[in-house]
């Protein structure tokens, strides 16, 4: 769809919303897939910790990219409700496609981290490659940064000019509400695994660290969880 047909009259065609719609759908069918078979797959191997350890930040990953998933759900179906005359902020078909967009973003990187956080770590410490590790790991990082940052900034910069001032506000505001409840579920389940005390310095330093998320994936937790 062209960028242009969001300054319609009639907003977002329907056959765009549908598209995004299947989009969102097969992301939220990626994302518990992934986490399954890298559950599986990582308990067959020769490094395999205890589930529990493994588990919880797969956890919060699979939870984190359904809500965005089921966000970006909602936010198509509304947008699909709403009327294109409408100028109030939560009847705007633009506002509810854009929404529904950036939500989608959030939610590939998250199944992203579900499906391949345990195969990286598993590809350095099973067969010991660590440079092949680092580097999946850094090319994950690239998309890491274009699905949180570049691809959701760049859709509401292209968008920009065609919405209103009230638009403006919201997008912004949700595109920074869900990126901050991304970054903060992931960090605090990494300060949670790690053994670190819930201090607001180290949960801030936590977050910090999830804007390359990937590079992570290569290291084993700090301290064991108790058993």
């Amino acid at each position: 769809m062209s960028i242009s047909q969001l300054n319609s009259p009639e907003g977002p065609p329907d056959s765009a919303v549908q598209n995004r719609l299947t989009a969102a759908g097969l992301v939220l069918a990626t994302l518990f897939f992934a986490g399954s078979f890298a559950l599986q797959l990582h308990a067959q191997s020769k490094t395999a910790r205890s589930f529990a350890e493994t588990f919880a930040y797969l956890e919060v990953a699979m939870v984190v990219g359904a809500l965005m998933a089921i966000a970006s759900i909602i936010g198509l179906l509304a947008c699909q409700q709403c009327l294109a005359t409408d100028r109030a902020w939560y009847k705007s078909k633009r506002v509810w496609f854009i929404v529904a967009t950036v939500a989608q973003y959030l939610s590939i990187s998250q199944a992203m981290s579900a499906g391949l956080t345990e195969l990286v770590f598993g590809i350095k410490h099973t067969f010991d490659a660590t440079f092949l590790a680092q580097m999946l790991a850094v090319a994950a990082s690239l998309f890491w940064v274009l699905l949180l940052w570049v691809a959701p900034i760049h859709a509401l910069r292209s968008w920009w000019p065609h919405l209103w001032r009230g638009e403006r506000v919201v997008v912004v505001t949700l595109y920074l509400v869900l990126l901050a409840f991304v970054l903060l579920s992931n960090g605090m389940i990494y300060v949670i695994q790690d053994g670190a005390p819930s201090t607001l310095g180290s949960v801030l330093w936590a977050v910090l660290r999830q804007l390359l998320q990937p590079m992570m994936w290569l290291s084993p937790w700090a301290l064991p969880l108790p058993t």
